[in-house]
């Protein structure tokens, strides 16, 4: 008979799952086990939340789940961020951490917390596993992470339990057919855009995991509507295609909020506006289309079409477009221009400008690059800059926007890819995960870390400069990257020139091994400067 570790090892590898990213205890030294004989690779991390931001960008790589293991009270306390950034970044991340030993509770307290009650507001599921009810546990948390608007899910297990057999095996339960769009919802979405001048289409990060990336395309180009994109979507449409119209959801001043302004109706796929600092207060016509509901805010909304995307705009074809001349691929174009002949500042010596070290990655990626960042002031400006040419190449925290994701999300990528990854991240940020450069070495991932090195927090400081306010608690030394990188067995590279960057980036794409590139940034670029 099976034991309850072999059974959840043995349905982790039927949902597909190949890896799990953790931090293992002593009180899991079981399931851990059978994850290695059930033949899935285990990925050490150095901190928890690691594990799950890790998680998180691979589930959206593969379109299925993703798995992190923690073991008991510091380390699923530890594992938080990454769980709240699953939730709020819509990923469906399974966290696999121990429990006490239940026969002990009420007694013993060493260690002891109530995860149900740390993880039940950022998860869809927080439970315990006993052997009893594992199979009926288990295959819910599977379940709910992909129903609906997708998100994480938490179980516990004690060694005991592990250990425990397994009742008969029940049969699993269906799964819910998918949701078929009505005819009648597909009149009214054709009735809504009937006669309308100016139509924009607007997505976000619920594309996934329909990716009805050419059904898109051909819906834009039908009715010559801009598209604009959030962070997470980036890529649906490639930026170079004439009706790309920009990125919104970093300020509340993104550039392509003027073309949402003249706009006189909203074609809204996949949208969140989690993704959004900026509230959300339009009162012009709103079609939402998604695999959940207009919830957790309700916008307003003319109607809601809900159900996979790709066979809603399958059904839509092409409808009767009616826009103006002087819309679409012209105002596009106009808007584009106009961003084109905005002048940059002069770095200082020694300093490059973000644009030219953006500018330089994109000349000599390919299409396919996959690019990660951290958050602060780099985030919002390569989130807004980037040219992305296809799709789920661009990964960031936006729902939450947490530190420290960028290299755990990049480390992830080259993992589930072996694919070239940059990762750009702030000083801070890499403080805040530097151990996790050592998985880098050990597996030989393709990746360039690219430090944008200012000592500062710069997000925050030009907040205090903004306010007329001293630089306080926000700049800090560096240490030498040099010897980090050198410690770690990584190559190294310090730019402070175009000339330099080029070289360093084609070295780093061309080894496909680990590096370090330290970019003496100087922050005047940043779109959020003063």
């Amino acid at each position: 008979m099976k034991t309850v570790a072999e059974f959840m090892a043995e349905e982790l590898a039927e949902a597909g799952v190949e890896r799990v990213y953790g931090l293992p205890g002593g009180e899991n030294v079981e399931i851990l086990d059978a994850i290695r004989r059930r033949g899935l690779d285990f990925a050490l991390v150095k901190n928890e939340s690691s594990a799950a931001y890790m998680a998180a960008t691979e589930a959206r790589l593969t379109g299925g789940i993703g798995v992190a293991l923690t073991t008991l009270g510091p380390g699923a306390a530890n594992s938080y961020a990454g769980i709240a950034h699953a939730w709020l970044d819509r990923a469906p991340v399974l966290l696999l951490s121990a429990a006490s030993d239940p026969a002990l509770l009420g007694r013993h307290s060493h260690q002891v917390l109530d995860l149900g009650a740390v993880f039940q507001p950022v998860t869809k599921l927080s439970a315990a596993i006993r052997a009893t009810t594992a199979a009926e546990t288990m295959r819910r948390a599977l379940r709910l992470m992909r129903q609906g608007r997708p998100g994480p899910a938490h179980l516990s297990i004690h060694n005991d339990v592990a250990l425990q057999a397994m009742p008969a095996r029940a049969q699993p339960p269906a799964l819910p057919n998918s949701r078929k769009v009505a005819s009648a919802e597909i009149d009214r979405l054709r009735q809504l855009l009937a006669g309308k001048r100016r139509p924009l289409i607007v997505v976000g990060l619920g594309l996934e995991p329909d990716r009805p990336y050419s059904q898109l395309r051909q819906l834009a180009e039908a009715l010559n509507a801009p598209l604009i994109d959030t962070p997470k979507s980036k890529g649906a449409l490639p930026a170079a295609h004439p009706l790309f119209a920009g990125t919104i959801g970093l300020t509340r001043e993104d550039p392509a909020y003027a073309l949402l302004d003249e706009s006189d109706c909203v074609i809204a796929i996949g949208f969140d506006v989690v993704e959004l600092v900026k509230p959300w207060e339009y009162q012009k016509p709103l079609a939402w289309l998604a695999n959940w509901g207009n919830r957790d805010p309700r916008i307003d909304c003319a109607l809601e079409c809900l159900g996979n995307l790709g066979e809603i705009l399958e059904a839509l074809g092409s409808p009767p477009a009616a826009t103006d001349p002087a819309w679409g691929r012209a105002r596009v174009r106009r808007f584009r221009d106009s961003l084109a002949r905005r002048p940059l500042p002069v770095p200082a010596e020694d300093r490059l400008l973000p644009q030219d070290f953006l500018a330089s990655l994109r000349a000599r990626a390919p299409d396919e690059i996959i690019l990660c960042t951290d958050v602060g002031s780099h985030k919002i400006f390569a989130a807004l800059e980037w040219q992305a040419a296809l799709p789920n190449r661009y990964f960031v925290s936006n729902g939450l926007s947490a530190m420290g994701f960028g290299l755990s999300s990049a480390i992830a990528a080259a993992m589930a890819t072996g694919e070239p990854t940059v990762c750009v991240t702030g000083d801070a940020g890499l403080a805040m995960v530097l151990g996790e450069l050592g998985l880098l070495v050990e597996r030989r991932l393709p990746v360039i870390v690219a430090l944008m090195n200012d000592s500062a927090l710069d997000l925050i400081r030009s907040a205090q400069v903004k306010r007329d306010r001293p630089a306080f608690g926000t700049e800090f030394a560096n240490p030498d990257y040099e010897h980090i990188a050198r410690a770690y067995g990584m190559a190294y590279r310090r730019v402070a020139s175009r000339r330099a960057c080029d070289a360093a980036i084609q070295a780093g794409l061309t080894a496909r091994a680990p590096m370090l590139l330290d970019v003496m940034i100087d922050p005047i670029g940043y779109p959020t400067s003063p």
